[in-house]
C-alpha cells in the first residue's frame, strides 16, 4: 500500500455514497419540468462539471492510495475524466451548440477521453483465466459489442447519416466515431462487470456501471442530436451525470489487500444471461425500431456472425464444463481411493499394534477400540462405543472409591492439550477383574481445538510379577550373603591389622583391595535390603514434626568428610518449613542426594541445600518456576508441602536420562560405578522414600551447567 495517505475504508465509502445519492436526487428534482428550461440547462451544466470534477479528483486520489496493481488504471480514468471535462469546458467557452454548431475540438477531446477510459478499464486486473475461458471472454465481447453496434446501427447511424447538421469532414467523422467509441467502451464495461473478481466486485462493478451509464447518455445524445431534438436540461442528461457520479463513488470503495487472491468472476450462468439479454435487446430493436424489419446486407452478415459466435460460445462452455466435471470426478475418485487406502492403512496399523488403544470424544465417551484393547478389556467396540470410558474402564481405589474424572490422566490430557503418562493405573475388565497398566493419554487436536483423546495402555501384570520374583530373589540372596560377608570382612580386617603377622607390601595391597570390595558389596546388600523393605512396606516409619533446617544441617554434617576429601563445599541456604516425616528416612534421602552432588561436582565448587514451604505443590517459596514444572511432572498431592532442593554445579545430566536415573542400577555413564563408587540404587531408594511420604521427586539439569534435585514432603 502506498504511503501517500491513509487507506480508504468503509467509512469513507459510506460518506461518498451519501454525497453521490444526495447529488443525484437533487439533480433529478431540479431537472423536472417545474423549472424553466434555461434554469434546467444551467443545472445540467453545473451538475455535469461538478460530477466530472469530483469523479476525476476521486480517481486521482485513488491512484495515489491504491495497491500498485490498480494504480495505472485509476490514473488513466482520472486523465480521461479531466479530458472529458476539458471538452465540456471548451464547448461552453466557445459557445458551441451540440446540435447546430458542434465544436470539433470539444468532440475530439470527448473521443480521446473515451479511448483513454477504455484503456483504463482494460488495465484493471481481473480474475485469472484459462485458455478456454479467454476464448469465451473474447466471444462474449464479440457478441455484446456486435449486439450494441447493431442497436446503434438501427437507432443512431441512420439519423447521423441523414443529418446535415454537421458540416465538414472532421465534424462528420467525429459524429460517426463517437457512437462507435461508446459501443467499445460499453462492451469493455460489460466484460469488466462479468469478469470482476470477488475482492474487487464493489469498486469495479461501480466503475463498469458508471461507464455504461455514460455510454447510454452519449448514445441518447447522438440520436436526439441527429434528430435535432436535443436540448440541455432534461432527465436524459442524468446518464452523463450518474456515470461521473458512479465513477467517482467507485474510487472510494474499500481497498482490497495487496496479496488478496483475485478469485473468480461472476458465475458463467450470469455471463450467459447478460450476453443473451444484450443480443435479445438488439433483436427487439431491429424488429420494432428498424426502418425495415428485414436487416440490410451488412446487418444480416453481422447477425450471422453474432449467432455463430453465440453458438460457439455455448459449445465451448459446455465442452469446458464437461472437461472440468470429468476432471473433478477423476480427482474426487482419486482422493476417495487415497482416503480409503489411508483409512485402511491406519486401521491395519491400529489392529497390528500389540498395545491396547482406544479413543474418546471431548466428553470422555469411547469412539474406537483396537483389537488388542478389546482383548485386554474383554469388550467389543459395539459394547463400549458411546459409553463413558472413565467409570467403565477405570478401577476403584483400595477404599472402593472411583478416582474423580477431573483427576484422570485422560481428562488432564484433553484439558491441557499435553500428553500425560501414568504408570500406576488400574484398569477394569468386562468381568470385573482388574489389571495394572502403563498408560499414555494424548489429546486429539484439530485447528487448536481439542476434539477428544487417544489412550494407549499396556498390561504390566507379567512385568510386575517378574519384578516381584526378582525382588524376592535379591532379598533372599542379600540376606544369605550378609552373614558370610560379615565374617569375610572381619577376617580381612584382622589380616590387615597384622593379627596374623606382618604382611608384605604386595599382600597389604591385595588385602586392602579385598577389604574395599567387601565394603562395597556390603553397601550394595544393605541398599538392596533397604529397597526391598521400602517396596514391601516393611520399613518402620516414625513420622514426627521435623524442622527442615535441622534435617539439612544434619545431612550436611554427615557428608562433610566425603565432601572435604573431594574439595567440594556444602552450603545451607534458605531452609524454611517443617515437615511431617520419618527423620531417619529423610536423612537417608538427603545424604544420597548430597553425596551424588558432591561426587559429580568439580573441586572448589559448592553444593547448595535449600527448602521452603508452599500452600500447594505448584508454588513454592524456593523456586516457583521449578515447582510449576513439578506439577507438570505429576506432583499433585493434596495439602501444604515443603520443597527441598539439592543444587550442584557439576557436569549435568542429559535430558533423555532425567527419568531413567531413578531406575535401579542406572548411571549416566557406565564408568561412574567404577570411578565414583556407589551402587546405582541411591536415587531409587530416595524415590521410594519420598513417594511413600506422599511427595514426589524430580530432576532439572543442564549439561555443563549443573543439576538440581527437587523433592516435596508434607508440611507439619
Amino acid at each position: 500500500m502506498d504511503s501517500g495517505g491513509p487507506a480508504l475504508g468503509r467509512t469513507h465509502f459510506d460518506t461518498a455514497r451519501v454525497v453521490v445519492a444526495g447529488l443525484l436526487v437533487l439533480t433529478t428534482l431540479l431537472l423536472l419540468p417545474w423549472l424553466p428550461m434555461g434554469v434546467r440547462g444551467s443545472v445540467t451544466t453545473v451538475a455535469l462539471l461538478a460530477a466530472g470534477v469530483l469523479g476525476s479528483a476521486s480517481a486521482a486520489l485513488r491512484a495515489r492510495r491504491t495497491t500498485p496493481r490498480d494504480r495505472r488504471p485509476w490514473l488513466l480514468l482520472a486523465i480521461a475524466g479531466v479530458t472529458a471535462i476539458s471538452g465540456n469546458a471548451w464547448s461552453a467557452a466557445m459557445g458551441s451548440d451540440p446540435v447546430s454548431s458542434p465544436s470539433v475540438v470539444g468532440d475530439g477531446l470527448f473521443a480521446v477521453a473515451l479511448l483513454i477510459a477504455t484503456a483504463g478499464l482494460l488495465s484493471f486486473p481481473t480474475a485469472r483465466r484459462r485458455g478456454a475461458e479467454l476464448v469465451v471472454m473474447f466471444l462474449d465481447g464479440l457478441v455484446a459489442g456486435g449486439a450494441l453496434l447493431l442497436i446503434v446501427s438501427v437507432l443512431v447511424y441512420p439519423q447521423l447519416l441523414d443529418s446535415s447538421a454537421r458540416d465538414g469532414s472532421a465534424a462528420q467523422a467525429l459524429a460517426l466515431l463517437l457512437p462507435l467509441l461508446d459501443v467499445v467502451l460499453a462492451t469493455v464495461a460489460v466484460l469488466l462487470l462479468l469478469r470482476v473478481s470477488r475482492s474487487q466486485r464493489l469498486g469495479l462493478g461501480l466503475v463498469a456501471t458508471g461507464f455504461l451509464l455514460y455510454a447510454v447518455g452519449d448514445l441518447t445524445f447522438a440520436v436526439r442530436a441527429a434528430e435535432g431534438s436535443f436540448v440541455f436540461g432534461t432527465v436524459l442528461d442524468l446518464g452523463w451525470i450518474a456515470g461521473y457520479a458512479f465513477f467517482g463513488l467507485a474510487a472510494w470503495a474499500p481497498l482490497p489487500s495487496e496479496d488478496e487472491d483475485t478469485g473468480r468472476g461472476l458465475p458463467e450462468s450470469i455471463g450467459t444471461m447478460v450476453v443473451f439479454a444484450v443480443l435479445l435487446v438488439a433483436a427487439v430493436v431491429q424488429v420494432t425500431l428498424g426502418e425495415s424489419r428485414n436487416p440490410n446486407g451488412a446487418q444480416a452478415v453481422a447477425w450471422l456472425v453474432l449467432i455463430v459466435a453465440a453458438g460457439v460460445r455455448q459449445v465451448l462452455l459446455t465442452a469446458d464444463n464437461a472437461a472440468l466435471r470429468r476432471g473433478l470426478e477423476r480427482r474426487v475418485a482419486e482422493q476417495t481411493e487415497h482416503l480409503r487406502q489411508l483409512a485402511r492403512q491406519n486401521e491395519l496399523l491400529l489392529d497390528s499394534v500389540g498395545d491396547g488403544i482406544y479413543g474418546v470424544d471431548r466428553d470422555g465417551r469411547v469412539t474406537f477400540l483396537n483389537p488388542s484393547a478389546g482383548e485386554a478389556l474383554g469388550y467389543t467396540l459395539a459394547e463400549l462405543e458411546g459409553r463413558p470410558a472413565h467409570p467403565v474402564l477405570h478401577a476403584t481405589t483400595v477404599e472402593g472409591r472411583l478416582v474423580p474424572w477431573e483427576e484422570c490422566p485422560v481428562f488432564a490430557a484433553m484439558s491441557t492439550g499435553q500428553v500425560q503418562v501414568a504408570d500406576d493405573e488400574l484398569l477394569r475388565r468386562a468381568d470385573g477383574s482388574t489389571f495394572p497398566a502403563d498408560m499414555t493419554a494424548a489429546p486429539l487436536i484439530d485447528d487448536d481445538e481439542v476434539l477428544g483423546g487417544v489412550i494407549v495402555f499396556r498390561d504390566v501384570t507379567q512385568r510386575r510379577e517378574v519384578d516381584r520374583i526378582k525382588d524376592e530373589f535379591l532379598s533372599v540372596v542379600s540376606h544369605e550373603l550378609r552373614t558370610p560377608l560379615t565374617s569375610i570382612r572381619a577376617s580381612l580386617e584382622m589380616v590387615a591389622d597384622g593379627h596374623l603377622g606382618p604382611l608384605s607390601a604386595g599382600a597389604t595391597r591385595m588385602v586392602t583391595v579385598a577389604l574395599e570390595s567387601s565394603e562395597r558389596l556390603s553397601r550394595l546388600i544393605n541398599d538392596l535390603l533397604d529397597l526391598e523393605r521400602l517396596e514391601t512396606g516393611e520399613a518402620t516409619r516414625s513420622h514426627t514434626a521435623q524442622p527442615a533446617r535441622d534435617l539439612l544441617e544434619a545431612a550436611a554434617r554427615q557428608i562433610e568428610g566425603m565432601a572435604g576429601s573431594l574439595g567440594v563445599g556444602i552450603e545451607v541456604g534458605r531452609a524454611d518449613g517443617v515437615v511431617h516425616a520419618d527423620a531417619d528416612q529423610v536423612m537417608q534421602t538427603l545424604t544420597n542426594l548430597i553425596g551424588n552432588a558432591c561426587k559429580f561436582s568439580e573441586p572448589g565448587s559448592v553444593v547448595t541445600l535449600e527448602s521452603g514451604p508452599t500452600a500447594t505443590t505448584t508454588a513454592t517459596a524456593t523456586d516457583t518456576a521449578a515447582a510449576g514444572r513439578a506439577a507438570e511432572a505429576g506432583a499433585v498431592v493434596a495439602g501444604p508441602q515443603v520443597l527441598f532442593e539439592v543444587r550442584d554445579h557439576g557436569r549435568g545430566i542429559p535430558a533423555d536420562m532425567l527419568s531413567s536415573v531413578f531406575e535401579r542400577f542406572e548411571q549416566v555413564d557406565s564408568s561412574d560405578t567404577r570411578e565414583k563408587g556407589g551402587t546405582g540404587l541411591g536415587l531409587t531408594i530416595s524415590r521410594q522414600i519420598v513417594t511413600r511420604h506422599g511427595g514426589r521427586i524430580w530432576i532439572e539439569s543442564e549439561v555443563g551447567v549443573g543439576t538440581s534435585v527437587f523433592f516435596t514432603l508434607p508440611a507439619a
